[in-house]
């Protein structure tokens, strides 16, 4: 006799392939939150070593900037040692100059002139006063420019009225008796400029020589 299942295995079965498709889709959602967070915790973890290198970057970098700032400090330092060295280097070699330079002056004038002013500003020299002729004051840029302690001396200014070689007769005072007339008083007017060398010449010992020079310029 044939036997006959009156059960209800249609339910059964479907019953079963719903739990067989939950069980996959619970599968793969686990699966997928697995994948996720290797997924966050890989480039979590690129994210933080390349925070933590960019932090030793800028840490380096702070470091180096310090460093530098240092450095520029000393180089100032240094710069600021150099230029004093020099400066005293320079007053150092210079100190035997204003000697030798007014005796130079004193020896580049002639005879035949006086000077009324003498003024220096910085390493220019400038000269006014009065002379015979023309030809003295040329002595004198000569004379100065044979020193070894100025240079590119040059007439500024000279006096062109032909009166002023005339003598005069007399020369009166108020209230007092004329005087005589001196030669003086028959002086062209002058300016001469000269510039003091920068640095000490290198042969000092040939100083006598622009005295035999002013000598001949003199006379």
């Amino acid at each position: 006799m044939a036997r006959i299942n009156l059960l209800p295995w249609r339910e059964e079965e479907r019953e079963r392939k719903n739990k067989e498709f939950i069980t996959q889709v619970v599968a793969v959602i686990l699966f997928s939150l697995l994948a996720a967070f290797a997924v966050w915790s890989y480039f979590d973890n690129t994210l933080k070593s390349q925070q933590q290198a960019n932090e030793l970057v800028r840490q380096e970098n702070a470091s180096l900037d310090a460093d530098l700032k240092e450095i520029e400090d000393l180089e100032a330092r240094r710069e600021a040692i150099v230029s004093r060295m020099k400066v005293i280097q320079d007053l150092q070699g210079r100190r035997s100059v204003p000697v030798r330079l007014w005796s130079d002056i004193a020896k580049a004038v002639p005879s035949a002139m006086y000077l009324n002013n003498l003024k220096r500003q910085d390493d220019l020299i400038t000269f006014t006063g009065r002379a015979d002729n023309p030809n003295v004051v040329s002595n004198l840029v000569r004379n100065l420019n044979a020193s070894q302690w100025m240079t590119n001396s040059k007439l500024k200014y000279i006096q062109d009225d032909i009166q002023a070689y005339q003598p005069k007769a007399v020369i009166p005072t108020d209230n007092q008796a004329p005087r005589p007339v001196y030669p003086e008083d028959s002086y062209i007017q002058f300016v001469v400029t000269t510039q003091v060398v920068a640095s000490s010449p290198e042969n000092t010992d040939s100083d006598n020589a622009p005295d035999n020079q002013t000598s001949a310029g003199g006379e």
